[in-house]
């Protein structure tokens, strides 16, 4: 594995990559936009290169494509490796020297920002006192937002995730609420808030259309996401779907799949000790869990209607710290960011490789995006530091 990474100085609350740009929040609760392409055009002209910049931090999606036929010798491989190469020795610095920046206020009184995201380009902010959205107008050279806040929970937000036209929102002993078809996309009116479980500090997508929540680290609790029919489906507002969704849920329903009991029917109960389990994630296909003895276990899970199957499962030994989040990645075949309480690995063919050696704010990877899915973004107390990661072995 190869890594690159490049360095924006300043005091941040979070970042996150979308629509070409580098969105991040200041302590001052002001929205700070970078041009990504222009960031990248100015380190192309700087390192002599044409093809590592644009590959590594603006259109992953190309690598894993025709970039590859490209490279069908070894000098054309070694010249892009060195390339790669140079940008991580050199760690790159950004800021006004390389692209201006837009920046306003964020509208919100509240002190803490604890979770950010942007979904069918509208940004969510998570607060101690609630969640908030802000439509923006990306059409513009410059972003600005459309209108103020609209705040949508009055109470504390930890964490949101979003897909097929659902937001979930994570509120501790609150629990987890769902805006189900917040955009109305569907060709019948199926938008409705609803109540989902009565504690969450987090949420997940399985089975692609699936939820997760997380009680605690180590209880995660499964719902049914229920869809618009196909006919309906096929009647998808265009105009408000910027996400390009297939699908579109409209109703969650818990299921009674428990994970405790699934380990003692798949004969995992010699392996993993109920007792011992740190951290539990998911993500599509998987369900990683850590142990305070330093290993992680990998479960694929299969699920037929109300059943669900382990189609594998490995273990791994070599993580010496507290697991406090597991992030995932879009590249082929290395899988998952685990953040530890004193350094940032990335776990690849089966191999835990230390990546940061610091506290962060905030970790983010992108993998459901088309262009940044290689990236890992990292909120420090100095600076805002995107990390990509190159598999040459694909």
């Amino acid at each position: 594995m190869k890594f690159a990474s490049m360095r924006l100085p300043g005091k941040f609350e979070d970042a996150f990559l979308y629509m070409e740009k580098l969105i991040t929040i200041t302590e001052n609760n002001s929205v700070c936009i970078y041009d990504m392409n222009r960031i990248v055009n100015k380190l192309q002209e700087d390192t002599n290169s044409i093809d590592a910049p644009n590959l590594l931090f603006s259109r992953n999606d190309l690598i894993e494509d025709h970039f590859r036929d490209r490279l069908n010798n070894s000098i054309d491989k070694e010249n892009f490796l060195k390339d790669v190469e140079q940008i991580n020795c050199e760690s790159i610095e950004f800021g006004t020297n390389y692209t201006e920046n837009v920046e306003w206020d964020l509208g919100i009184k509240d002190d803490i920002v604890l979770d950010i995201n942007i979904y069918n380009r509208r940004l969510y902010i998570s607060t101690h006192k609630g969640l908030y959205h802000i439509d923006i107008d990306w059409a513009s050279e410059k972003p600005t937002p459309i209108g103020s806040p609209i705040k949508r929970i009055d109470t504390k937000c930890i964490h949101t995730t979003a897909k097929y036209g659902t937001v979930n929102a994570s509120c501790g002993s609150e629990g987890l609420f769902s805006f189900i078809d917040d955009f109305e996309l569907g060709s019948k009116t199926t938008r409705k808030e609803k109540h989902i479980e009565e504690y969450s500090i987090r949420s997940g997508w399985f089975n692609k259309f699936d939820v997760v929540n997380y009680q605690a680290n180590t209880h995660p609790s499964f719902f049914n996401s229920l869809k618009l029919n196909r006919n309906e489906q096929n009647n998808l507002n265009k105009e408000k779907n910027y996400e390009n969704e297939s699908f579109i849920i409209v109703d969650i329903e818990k299921t009674t799949f428990n994970i405790n009991e699934f380990i003692i029917s798949k004969n995992l109960r010699n392996r993993i000790n109920f007792d011992d389990i740190q951290f539990v994630y998911n993500s599509s296909k998987s369900l990683f869990i850590t142990t305070y003895d330093g290993n992680i276990f990998i479960l694929g899970l299969e699920r037929n209607n109300s059943d669900f199957n382990l189609s594998y499962d490995y273990k791994y030994d070599g993580i010496n710290n507290l697991v406090s989040s597991i992030h995932t990645l879009g590249i082929n075949k290395a899988g998952i960011v685990i953040e530890t309480d004193e350094n940032i690995l990335l776990f690849a063919h089966g191999k835990f490789i230390p990546i940061f050696n610091d506290e962060v704010i905030s970790i983010r990877t992108f993998p459901n995006s088309k262009y940044y899915k290689n990236i890992i973004s990292l909120t420090t107390s100095e600076e805002i530091r995107l990390i990509s990661v190159l598999d040459e072995s694909i």
